[in-house]
């Protein structure tokens, strides 16, 4: 009889938990993006906000909760699809090569990518500077390191990208490390720095108005919305930086949650109201599903990996 209570306990338990991952959602879901409201990541999401929360047929909420701790805290949180985290490609590709980093690849479940935003140089609206010619002979003639190039924090995706132009032109910068791009643009428009190195959605409305300048993009094509904006490529140096977006669930969160979550999301990156309005923002959809998606994060922090090593600044 004793047996016979264990296994109908245990077939309630699994029941349960089949008609919970069933029924999803039955409450809204809460989604926390590591970077301040207004960056590449957060624009990204909440231009999908809407269109989710409709296929979800539950509000989708969205909050704010700066540093990679708010990753570790909801990848070991509950596995039950309700809390989620949005992952870019410094806090995924390059923060987990720190020993000291809060969480690994295996701690989390990729569900889908949604943007790839793209990098650029951008300098004040009223510099010298138009082209990439231009600053690498500004920074041949002048004192290494005298150009002072904003970034956001050292180490960040923006640094790695600039550190490739300087061995790609054999050029040296100065770096002057700043917590987001935003903070960067602004530093830009102050004249507190000579060159940004950031995203196209902290610096696409300065460059609509003119305030700032944007030099060259991290990117194989022009962007439709900029199409004066040539690339590095086209410059003389074969360099491709973006800050990818990947919806992430806690490790042993249901496949069918998973799925459901994905499909929402998959969903809204078609509807044509939300495809109109990535490219006002400047911010490119770039679907991958879960499995592409853990393909990609892999090869990125292969590729970060080697990178941090060459530059020495892959932390002991």
């Amino acid at each position: 009889m004793k047996r016979f209570a264990i296994f109908a306990s245990l077939f309630m338990v699994l029941a349960c938990a089949a008609a919970s991952a069933q029924d999803f959602p039955t409450k809204p879901v809460t989604i926390y993006v590591p970077f301040a409201a207004g960056g590449g990541t957060d624009l990204s999401l909440r231009m999908l906000e809407e269109a989710v929360s409709k296929n979800l047929g539950q509000k989708v909420v969205i909050v704010n909760k700066t540093g990679t701790a708010t990753i570790y805290q909801v990848v070991t949180g509950p596995a039950d699809g309700y809390t989620l985290v949005v992952g870019s490609t410094g806090n995924l590709a390059a923060v987990p090569h720190n020993p000291g980093a809060p969480y690994t690849r295996e701690d989390y479940l990729p569900v889908v990518q949604f943007t790839s935003v793209p990098a650029l140089l951008v300098v004040p609206g009223n510099s010298p500077f138009h082209t990439m010619a231009e600053i690498v002979a500004a920074a041949k003639k002048g004192t290494p390191g005298a150009l002072k190039v904003g970034i956001s924090p050292t180490g960040s995706i923006s640094h790695l990208a600039a550190i490739q132009l300087e061995r790609a032109f054999g050029i040296k910068f100065g770096y002057i490390p700043h917590k987001s791009n935003g903070d960067v643009v602004t530093a830009v428009l102050g004249g507190h720095v000579d060159i940004g190195s950031v995203d196209i959605a902290a610096a696409g409305p300065k460059m609509a108005s003119n305030s700032v300048r944007g030099i060259a993009l991290y990117r194989d094509t022009r962007l439709p919305t900029f199409p004066e904006l040539r690339t590095l490529k086209e410059q003389g140096a074969d360099i491709s930086f973006g800050f990818y977006n990947v919806i992430l669930a806690p490790k042993g969160t249901p496949d069918r949650i998973v799925g459901v979550i994905h499909e929402a999301f998959k969903k809204a990156l078609e509807d044509p109201a939300v495809i109109e309005r990535s490219k006002s923002l400047n911010l490119p959809i770039a679907y991958l599903g879960p499995q592409d998606a853990r393909r990609a994060i892999n090869q990125s922090y292969e590729t970060f990996g080697k990178l941090l090593d060459e530059l020495g600044l892959k932390k002991k």
